[in-house]
């Protein structure tokens, strides 16, 4: 694939050039990650199954703890996250 120019608009829009959405699969309201460092940008896809998948297995952790522990209470949780703000 050859290089493709794009133009930032006032807006700070780009248009990814067409052959490279179409070789990437690009569909309107994909996701993307931006990072820029210097002169370089970079856009990466962002993939909400991953995304999807992690917090159904933090689900089937929760779900584990709470059957062999019992649920945490408001008070419980609000320790917690007292603690660990303290210890940073």
């Amino acid at each position: 694939m050859e290089e493709e120019v794009t133009v930032l608009s006032v807006r700070g829009q780009v248009v990814i050039p067409k052959e490279v959405r179409t070789k990437l699969q690009l569909k309107p309201k994909d996701r993307l990650i931006v990072y820029g460092e210097e002169d370089t940008i970079i856009m990466k896809r962002l993939s909400l199954p991953q995304l999807k998948e992690t917090f159904e297995r933090i689900k089937l952790i929760s779900k584990e703890r709470d059957r062999k522990h019992g649920k945490l209470s408001q008070k419980d949780i609000d320790r917690e996250v007292s603690e660990v703000r303290h210890a940073h």
